[in-house]
């Protein structure tokens, strides 16, 4: 610990760092262009000089250290003339193209100048000129006219990915960024450069030229749903003529589960959500085929087909296979409907063997996970298995194959491709009942009797565990296309028309039964928290924030639209 003045504050810092991170933690704003805090620090870009009481030169906050008894100055005559010239600088060749610059309204370079830098421009020679629109990987445009040079790609390729494809290239003025011969900067997470760079040299091929910041109509902080990591986003949504569009897809810091980075797959893979075979509307099998169907026709002729199955099979000839891919708050409807009101004893989310407790890893040491879906611990800590006597997805598939099993809903899995060496399709078959949802039509859905459009990530709120056990809250950033409905919504028409009520289904109202329910969720309140932020708290760092764990009480079941204690 030092104690250190700055700019006539006194600060006392909880432990070793330099005068830029002691500034940063007190709210005290020192320009800087090469120090990140996920990255090594080299203090070449020199904006972020200042001046210390007896050094005889100005020293550069984000490699000195504060040490005990510190005065330092970050806006002295000395200071503000030295960022001037820094500043004049990096305007010698750097084009004036900010009306046409991807950075353009969220660049530091544009905010310094006009915040410290000089008036006009002194230079009258031209330009030196160097590459535009240079393709670097599958993801990144390099225009090497914008670059500062203040080498954050390069480290972040070096330290992070470990990958090393970006360098420093020539002397002087002709230094360069470039590629070393035969790389190509496609690793796993080369898409972060584009954040990391503070003027505009590296853009995104996917969003150039797509937006302005100012035209963003939302900026909703949320989850990545593509692996168990969690990865928090920011999505970047603008409204256009065919209604609003999510354009972007940005990391969101968080120390304990992404730091400052996210994967390519994360960042990119977002056009899904747009597709034309987006699925917009639900299906239903006649003698024709599928065809659409209105929703009030569907949930009826669910809710009859249900209701003849248990009648004639019973109650153990229906199973139920939901993803992990669904939030918390749906997972426990999912099992409210299935175990505790149509009492089939078989429910089940493992599809592949990764979603065992004990097969989940790093896949790459850094942030990707090997399972591919954002919630299989919550679907553990809510119980999404076979209840006693109950079968798993292996189970009910050679079930339905024997002729046992009549009836089974599928949520968001293809079960034909990924348990090839099943006989799903033929297991498929013989069922009486097929039910789908999905995104997209898929080898299972072109099999069921009824497919229901299914709501991407960005479409709902609720919340996901990631393989920590931390709870991460998601925002809808979108609206539904078409008549795409939420499967709370869906089910809760089924067990209406079944005689059944299924509660209440807003997330908040649905956390709060979770929370009264015995389970590591037990006494976490839904208000309280959101109160707190959706930073990721495990269930133990959330009860300490929002109070003691509630009282304990038994769990209920509905039927016939009553609540029934159960010992």
């Amino acid at each position: 610990m030092a104690k250190l003045t700055i700019n006539g504050t006194e600060i006392v810092t909880p432990g070793p760092m330099s005068i830029l991170e002691a500034a940063r933690g007190a709210g005290i704003e020192i320009p800087h262009y090469c120090y990140h805090p996920g990255l090594g620090v080299v203090g070449q870009c020199r904006m972020c000089q200042v001046e210390v009481e007896k050094m005889p030169k100005l020293a550069t906050a984000c490699n000195t250290a504060a040490a005990e008894g510190m005065v330092v100055s970050t806006n002295s005559p000395r200071v503000e003339k030295a960022r001037r010239a820094v500043l004049e600088f990096y305007l010698l060749n750097h084009p004036l193209d900010c009306p046409v610059c991807d950075r353009g309204g969220e660049c530091p370079l544009q905010d310094y100048t006009l915040k410290y830098g000089p008036g006009e421009s002194r230079s009258i020679e031209p330009k030196v000129q160097r590459a535009k629109h240079k393709v670097l990987g599958p993801h990144v445009v390099f225009d090497a006219e914008r670059c500062i040079l203040c080498t954050r790609c390069v480290r972040f390729c070096h330290e992070v990915p470990k990958t090393g494809e970006l360098g420093v290239f020539s002397r002087g003025e002709q230094s360069e960024i470039n590629l070393f011969p035969g790389k190509f900067l496609d690793n796993a997470y080369s898409g972060n450069v584009i954040d990391l760079c503070p003027v505009g040299a590296l853009t995104s091929r996917q969003y150039r030229f797509q937006s302005r910041p100012w035209d963003l109509v939302r900026q909703i902080e949320s989850v990545c749903p593509l692996c168990s990591n969690g990865c928090n986003v920011v999505l970047d949504v603008r409204n256009r003529q065919q209604g609003d569009e999510l354009l972007r897809i940005r990391p969101r810091e968080n120390p304990a589960v992404n730091r400052w980075w996210i994967c390519d797959e994360g960042r990119f893979t977002l056009g899904y959500l747009h597709v034309a075979e987006r699925l917009r509307v639900a299906y239903g099998r006649d003698e024709g085929g599928q065809v659409p169907v209105a929703v009030d026709e569907l949930t009826g002729r669910l809710a009859d087909t249900i209701r003849r199955i248990v009648q004639v099979h019973g109650e153990g000839a229906i199973g139920c296979v939901v993803s992990s891919r669904h939030t918390n708050e749906e997972l426990f409807l999912v099992r409210r409907f299935f175990l505790d009101i149509l009492r089939t004893p078989h429910l089940d989310y493992r599809v592949r063997p990764v979603q065992s407790e004990e097969a989940d890893a790093s896949e790459d040491g850094i942030l990707r996970r090997t399972d591919k879906t954002p919630n299989s611990r919550g679907a553990r800590d809510l119980a999404i298995l076979p209840a006693q006597d109950g079968l798993d997805t292996p189970g009910m598939i050679a079930a339905a194959q024997a002729g046992r099993l009549k009836a089974l809903f599928v949520f968001e899995e293809d079960l034909v491709r990924e348990l090839p060496d099943l006989p799903v399709r033929e297991a498929l078959g013989r069922l009486d009942l097929l039910v789908t949802s999905s995104l997209v039509p898929n080898e299972t859905t072109a099999l069921a009797h009824i497919v229901l459009p299914a709501l991407a990530t960005a479409e709902k709120d609720g919340s996901l565990t990631n393989f920590q056990g931390r709870i991460q809250k998601i925002r809808r950033a979108l609206a539904p296309p078409g008549a795409c409905r939420s499967l709370a919504e869906t089910l809760q028409d089924v067990a209406r028309r079944l005689g059944w009520d299924l509660g209440d289904i807003e997330p908040e109202r649905v956390w709060a039964a979770i929370g009264e329910q015995s389970g590591p969720y037990r006494g976490i309140g839904w208000k309280e928290w959101r109160a707190i932020g959706p930073q990721g708290l495990l269930p133990e760092e959330l009860r300490a924030a929002t109070g003691e764990p509630r009282a304990e009480s038994r769990e209920l079941r509905v039927e016939s639209g009553e609540p029934r204690e159960e010992a």
